[in-house]
């Protein structure tokens, strides 16, 4: 029998991932050109948070991450990025000028949650949608002066 790794010529989409959407090659390299760019951006904060968005009149919980807040070396342009455990974007939003980040507190019976809430474009299509951010209580206050610090 012929060996295994080579397949016949004509066999490209029977051959495994070729045409899988769901496979990607590249997701490496697309990581890889992340951390490059980040030379040109430095991080003016990092802390764990969890992203939320208002969908339908309710909170939506998206994945919890590493949430760093950069600044562009060059134009000065501002981010919130949240990254998973595996380093991938759960949310990126730029910061402009004319922004507003509230501190929100809710008392529960686990003690307080908190949050920053704010308006963010994250999807062009859907236009302003309100976000907030969940941190530790203790980590609250410094999230919101790094991110309003962010705006002059």
């Amino acid at each position: 029998s012929p060996p295994a790794a080579s397949p016949p010529p004509a066999a490209t989409s029977s051959n495994g991932n070729n045409d899988d959407p769901t496979s990607n090659p590249d997701d490496g390299k697309v990581e890889k050109i992340e951390a490059e760019e980040n030379t040109e951006e430095e991080v003016l904060h990092e802390v764990r948070a969890k992203n939320m968005k208002m969908e339908k009149g309710q909170w939506k919980k998206f994945g919890a991450g590493v949430l760093r807040l950069y600044r562009h070396k060059v134009n000065s342009k501002c981010r919130i990025v949240i990254r998973n455990g595996i380093g991938k974007v759960q949310f990126n939003v730029g910061v402009s000028k004319g922004m507003k980040f509230e501190k929100v507190i809710k008392q529960s019976k686990k003690g307080p949650a908190t949050y920053v809430k704010f308006f963010a474009i994250e999807d062009a299509d859907k236009g302003m949608e309100v976000f907030m951010l969940q941190v530790k209580p203790d980590c609250l206050d410094k999230l919101h002066e790094k991110l309003e610090g962010m705006l002059k």
